[in-house]
């Protein structure tokens, strides 16, 4: 079989398939293993960067998931907004309506302009253009509508304003994370593949012994097809 020099010689982990949560645990598994066959500390040279290595990269997954999760709570805060703010929409309906004198007037109609389902249909595209509209027509009304809704019509372009724009730049945060992670994986790309040879070389031509310490299965999802032939 004509070897495959890639696997020989290149960086076999890097992979788009190899998640950094895969190569965490499988990085995990191979510390733990030259642990465990480390009686006469035969395995210091690669034990030890490797597990150095790995500090900068669980800090990076840690900071990740945590952006995350603040990611999902600003959006939980954002969708609770909405809902709160078309229900406000759809109760007041019939009070605006009064105040205006009717459903069918032409001010109502600035409130209303394609009635309840505006509102019950609303997406976060077309909030912005609503609230401006809601801002300038509930100030033009105020006397009619009262001190209380008017305000309250006002303020919902504010608070809107204000949890759209967290959640945009927790969303950035993200981003900026996924990405400054890149160096701390390399290294303990490099640190692993430096280990793969550390091993070939101690136990040369013997694939079986070799293979004691690396599990290629680990660097995928369970369906996925694990790596043939590895560098051992």
């Amino acid at each position: 079989m004509k070897p495959n020099p890639k696997m020989l010689f290149g960086n076999i982990f890097d992979d788009v398939k190899i998640t950094p949560n895969y190569l965490a645990r499988f990085t995990d598994d191979v510390i733990a293993k030259l642990i465990q066959n480390n009686t006469s500390s035969e395995y210091d040279t690669v034990l030890t960067p490797l597990q150095n290595k790995m500090i900068p990269l669980r800090k990076e997954l840690g900071e990740v998931d945590t952006t995350l999760n603040t990611q999902v709570g600003k959006t939980a805060t954002v969708d609770s907004f909405i809902v709160d703010f078309t229900k406000y929409m759809k109760d007041n309906y019939v009070f605006i309506a009064a105040a205006l004198g009717g459903d069918k007037t032409a001010a109502f109609r600035e409130f209303y302009p394609q009635g309840k389902t505006e509102y019950t249909n609303i997406t976060k595209t077309k909030i912005p253009t609503i609230m401006e509209r809601l801002n300038t027509v509930a100030v033009t009304y105020q006397v009619q509508l009262g001190a209380t809704i008017s305000t309250q019509l006002q303020d919902f372009q504010t608070q809107w304003t204000a949890l759209r724009g967290s959640q945009l730049q927790q969303k950035s945060a993200v981003k900026t994370n996924r990405s400054d992670r890149t160096i701390a994986r390399r290294n303990v790309e490099i640190e692993l593949l430096k280990t793969i040879h550390f091993i070939a070389n101690k136990f040369p031509g013997d694939v079986k012994l070799s293979m004691v310490f690396f599990d290629f299965n680990l660097l995928f999802g369970a369906r996925h097809k694990s790596l043939e032939d590895p560098v051992v």
